[in-house]
């Protein structure tokens, strides 16, 4: 099925949204529509043979707005571009001008220069009134249109151009906060270069653009360029910057071999890189594809939020219409016409205070924001609902290896029989497990060459799948291994494998038939694990249960080192169990892990952190938030900016539900209490429009700005 994509221009508040999904849906053959409002992407699935993208373009232009099939950055102010702004400069110069000739009581003149201001200046808003009675939906430029004509029946044309005037200010300054929330956003986005300097046989460059390139390419990266493309360094040190993928504060240095994600910051060295992912696989397009489908993911509040603005805006018709009618008809009060002009004004207020924007952008320019700063943080959140649930959630299961512990075994102690010594019996493993690339093997070479011993010379080395490894030397057979190789060599029962531990991951190792040593190793844990679990109890979280697969001695040492609870020896559907178990006691519940072990209890809690640089891509795939940098100093910060989002999220509701209550409680105090309304006389509309609207969606807008700027 063909599919449009590209970017509509001009939307800055749900109700735009609303307008031209309803009008795109009308069209014949719509099969699907995604529009975003921070991101003003569009994503039309329809049947060409019913309808053409000329057709979908046609209709989203007859709504108001325009259509572009990519993001072009053009300045706010330039008029060509924002006509918008041009028709409010005509409007607001008109209004000056008239106001003047109002000041210096040149009435022959009045009302000519305010109708530029209601014919020119308002054309915006008529424009996307139209739309909207296309639409069948009542919106807020419907409201201004009915404003402007009340204002003008009853003679109030400085009201009518004032309407105009501020609310289309009012628009504008909305939309140009709306740009910058939008080009945080894309700043994230934009964080590879469009090329990149591939190498050629024979020590030739070439500048070939990022999508040409293919995994096993070699390309080079000087001193202070950014990595265009996930590799390994192929030649070369330096030092390199990841936090803006990863959210880590100090530069890592880089070794040949060693990883590197595209839109890192290269500091101090020349360096070439071999390819190892596709463009559209890097861990930038990762990002970019969680932060889309992140702003697709609406969360609880901000659904309730739009269904009650669906209802919100006629029901205020209804009621400033009650207004107006109600003294002169239903309650027959004996009224000439100065009194319904009064009736008429007050209902004309009600309807300009009655506009929902700061209410409808309390909760989506909250949250984007908060996922946008989150990601600046190696933190990247695939929905709003999700970061919402975290704020609620005080039980938290987390896997040990690779989460809690940095899934590395490392070799501690060392127990030597029968006359050997410790090195001696490090300078045996060391040449044996060169042959391996097990992770316990891993261990032993880290320690043989920190400790600078030999390498042997062994012959007939030979890998024992699932036990160990066996080789000769001078005429002896030494073995390397767990219980099963010990087994099938001399025996279990005839042979003492008592050890002076049981926390721990032990190898043997033999030579001939006799055991002359126990290697005991153990996963480490992480260095911040401790102080970030405590930081979690302090933010509120009631148990944090540690899931593990490893045996009970293990397990309990370490749950008793953190403090917490623990489940040992669990298989990865006894985990899913587990998970669900708490689920069915009403405890709403978060998992962390890394593995594809952890896969279905990811996806079974209800919100699944995925330690996201180490962790399996299935892992990744099913979690609901991916921690790029594998600290867990993450989780702590996911729970404080989760807080700071409900709370900005409360705040906003409130800011804007109260501003819309002042102004309708000085309406009626206007109408039962003649002091008041002579103190405001006729001011109280464009006092309406300049604080009730405008001034409630700009303090929502740099409220929501505000979110997870502090350092928390």
């Amino acid at each position: 099925m063909p599919e449009l994509r590209g970017i509509v221009k001009g939307m800055d508040c749900a109700n735009c949204v609303a307008k031209v999904k309803k009008n795109i849906e009308n069209l014949p053959g719509i099969e699907d529509v995604k529009i975003n409002l921070i991101s003003t992407k569009l994503i039309v699935d329809y049947n060409e043979d019913v309808s053409s993208e000329r057709d979908i373009i046609k209709s989203i232009k007859r709504s108001g707005y325009g259509f572009d099939r990519a993001y072009e950055a053009k300045s706010f102010f330039n008029l060509k571009h924002n006509r918008n702004l041009l028709f409010f400069l005509i409007g607001a110069v008109f209004l000056i001008i008239a106001l003047c000739f109002d000041y210096l009581e040149i009435d022959h003149f009045y009302p000519w220069f305010y109708l530029p201001i209601i014919i020119i200046g308002g054309i915006p808003i008529y424009i996307k009134a139209f739309a909207s009675i296309r639409a069948k939906t009542i919106d807020i430029d419907i409201l201004m249109v009915i404003a402007v004509i009340g204002a003008m029946i009853i003679g109030f044309w400085e009201e009518a151009g004032a309407i105009i005037v501020l609310f289309t200010l009012a628009e504008l300054l909305e939309a140009f906060s709306m740009d910058k929330a939008r080009e945080s956003i894309r700043s994230l986005m934009d964080l590879t270069p469009p090329t990149a300097t591939r190498l050629l046989k024979g020590r030739k460059h070439e500048e070939v653009p990022l999508e040409d390139l293919v995994v096993g390419d070699r390309v080079s990266i000087k001193p202070g360029g950014r990595v265009p493309i996930d590799g390994k360094v192929d030649w070369g040190t330096t030092t390199v910057d990841q936090s803006p993928i990863t959210g880590e504060s100090l530069p890592v240095h880089k070794k040949i071999g060693d990883q590197v994600f595209s839109g890192s910051i290269n500091l101090d060295g020349y360096i070439i890189i071999r390819v190892t992912s596709m463009p559209e696989e890097s861990t930038v397009a990762r990002i970019r594809k969680l932060i889309e489908e992140a702003e697709q993911q609406k969360s609880k509040r901000e659904q309730f939020i739009q269904k009650f603005a669906k209802y919100y805006t006629p029901a205020m018709v209804g009621i400033a219409l009650l207004v107006f009618l109600i003294p002169g008809i239903f309650l027959n009060i004996p009224v000439d016409i100065s009194v319904l002009q009064n009736w008429l004004y007050y209902s004309i207020v009600i309807l300009v205070i009655s506009c929902p924007c700061a209410l409808v952008l309390s909760t989506p320019i909250t949250v984007v924001t908060a996922i946008t700063r989150a990601s600046k943080r190696g933190v990247l959140v695939k929905g709003g609902k999700y970061l919402e649930a975290i704020s609620d959630i005080k039980t938290i299961a987390v896997d040990k290896t690779g989460t809690l512990s940095t899934g590395r075994l490392k070799l501690y102690k060392t127990e030597a029989f029968e006359g050997f010594t410790e090195r001696e019996i490090i300078e045996i493993a060391y040449s044996l497990e060169t042959h391996s690339e097990h992770k316990i093997a891993e261990s032993i070479i880290e320690l043989g060459k920190k400790m600078g011993v030999r390498q042997l010379g062994f012959k007939d080395v030979k890998i024992i799948p699932g036990k160990g490894i066996q080789g000769t030397r001078k005429k002896k057979t030494y073995y390397i291994g767990n219980e099963a190789l010990i087994d099938d060599v001399i025996g279990l029962e005839s042979c003492d494998l008592d050890c002076e531990e049981s926390e721990s991951v032990v190898s043997y190792i033999l030579e001939d038939k006799k055991i002359i040593a126990h290697l005991h190793m153990s996963d480490e844990l992480r260095s911040e694990t401790k102080e970030s679990i405590d930081e979690l109890k302090k933010l509120g979280i009631k148990e944090i249960v540690m899931l593990t697969g490893d045996n009970e001695e293990v397990a309990s040492k370490i749950a008793a080192e953190l403090e917490i609870s623990y489940a040992a020896e669990l298989l990865p559907e006894q985990k899913m169990q587990y998970i669900q178990n708490l689920k069915d006691q009403n405890q709403p519940i978060v998992m962390i892990g890394d593995g594809i072990n952890d896969a279905p209890a990811l996806t079974l809690a209800d919100v699944g952190v995925a330690m996201g640089a180490a962790g399996t891509a299935i892992a990744i795939e099913t979690a609901d938030i991916v921690l790029s940098s594998d600290n867990l100093f993450s989780i702590p910060y996911l729970f404080k900016l989760s807080k700071d989002t409900k709370r900005t999220i409360q705040i906003n509701i409130a800011i804007s539900l109260f501003i819309k209550f002042m102004f309708f409680a000085l309406v009626f105090l206007s109408v039962a209490i003649p002091s008041i309304a002579s103190f405001f006389g006729n001011s109280l509309l464009w006092i309406s429009v300049l604080v009730g609207d405008m001034g409630a969606s700009l303090l929502v807008i740099l409220n929501a700005m505000l979110v997870g700027k502090k350092r928390y």
